[in-house]
């Protein structure tokens, strides 16, 4: 009996030991994915958040941290639903190409794009978000434009965008892979001339479902580069919900219609015009847009306009130093332009995403110059028109006394 428990408590020692030793392992694993995130250039922004674990504040309270919060919550979440990230590799598959009439692949499904154990985490993160971030990373919001009714529709999104990468950066480095995988597979650098994902910025990363809406009008992510998109629910689960697409330049106005498959992935050019057709049943999705910005940081717009950005960087670049690893929360939090007088400017236009600074001021003098020449128009016809009513006034019927006076008026009046 006392050789039985010796055993037993060596036996014990040794799975503690083997316990001890996983649990060091993901906790390396996790520290090295949090490294080769601090390795990359488009976080710039928020890497304070990453390297002092603090500084998670919310739009209206700059006096709470939630940062610890934030942390304890998924920790919970994930243990409660027995989700462990490191049992499952994602095997990525292209299933399909979308060719446009010009032969352009403008979209790239891939298959098996997400593990099971991170759809659950992502769902896990946004009901944490929504529980300590409920006004400022949440909006039930509405697609209805009163000028175009195709537009209608919506979803409920919890914005992730910087969470997902501070809090699960396995899940945003596979996004990251993901797109990088759809690039290489369309060739929108040999072929369209757009910079590489993994050197792009994230501008938004969103968790949607549909519960308050029965749709999705017609929109494109103006202003965003590529759009990944992650389905999280089962098809079979919902009627309709199918995603649709519009390619540029098509003759016949001809629209794509598909349905993806849970745990694929769609990633496709993101001014292309897009939407879902009407869903009854749930419908969980994960979107990510990149564009040609740095990360945006902590405390903006959850998914902010260009033009903001631009001003924010070009502050940046005249205000602090450089040279630093990354810059204080406190030295930024002055330089966003919240309430700029910015002109109109509704994101990067280009065709299919690439954007040049040069082109959009070229378009936006040549508007300015038809719109001054067409006020000088409308101004010169509204004196001639006063000046040949005062005459005809003056002159009556005989206002022509000669065909040269005719021809004059005439002449006048067609300017």
């Amino acid at each position: 009996m006392k050789m039985q428990l010796i055993g037993f408590s060596i036996l014990l020692s040794v799975v503690k030991l083997f316990s001890c030793h996983a649990s060091q392992e993901l906790q390396q694993e996790q520290q090295d994915s949090q490294k080769k995130l601090l390795l990359s250039s488009p976080n710039k922004y928020w890497k304070h958040l990453l390297i002092e674990e603090a500084g998670l504040y919310d739009d209206d309270d700059t006096e709470y941290d939630k940062f610890d919060d934030m942390q304890r919550c998924l920790k919970d979440a994930l243990q409660s639903e027995n989700i462990d990230l490191s049992k499952e590799e994602s095997k990525p598959s292209i299933v399909d190409t979308l060719i446009d009439s010009e032969h352009r692949t403008i979209l790239v499904e891939i298959g098996n794009a997400i593990t099971p154990s991170q759809a659950k985490a992502v769902i896990q993160l946004a009901a944490c978000t929504r529980k300590h971030f409920p006004e400022s990373r949440f909006e039930h919001r509405s697609f209805q434009h009163p000028e175009y009714p195709e537009s209608a529709g919506g979803n409920d999104c919890t914005f992730l965008n910087i969470l997902v990468q501070l809090f699960l950066p396995d899940v945003f480095q596979n996004v990251v892979n993901i797109t990088e995988l759809a690039y290489k597979t369309a060739g929108w650098g040999r072929e369209l001339n757009l910079r590489p994902p993994n050197t792009c910025g994230l501008r938004t990363s969103e968790y949607l479902n549909y519960d308050g809406f029965k749709g999705l009008g017609g929109h494109s992510d103006t202003g965003s580069l590529y759009t990944t998109l992650f389905a999280l629910t089962d098809p079979k689960l919902y009627k309709g919900g199918e995603y649709y697409i519009f390619p540029m330049d098509e003759p016949d106005d001809r629209l794509y219609y598909f349905k993806p498959r849970q745990y694929s992935a769609v990633v496709f050019l993101s001014e292309t015009f897009h939407g879902v057709t009407d869903i009854d049943g749930p419908r969980e999705m994960f979107t990510n847009e990149f564009w040609v910005y740095d990360d945006a940081p902590w405390g903006t717009s959850s998914r902010p306009i260009n033009a903001l950005m631009d001003v924010f960087v070009n502050r940046v670049e005249e205000t602090l130093d450089n040279s630093v690893d990354y810059y204080k929360w406190h030295d930024m939090t002055e330089l966003w332009p919240y309430d700029e007088d910015m002109e109109d400017f509704d994101g990067f236009h280009s065709g299919y995403g690439y954007y040049n600074e040069e082109d959009y001021e070229d378009e936006y003098k040549e508007e300015e110059n038809s719109k001054e020449q067409e006020d000088d128009d409308n101004e010169l016809n509204s004196q001639t028109s006063e000046q040949h009513s005062q005459k005809q006034e003056g002159h009556g019927e005989s206002a022509c006394n000669d065909e040269m006076d005719c021809k004059a008026e005439v002449t006048s009046s067609e300017l």
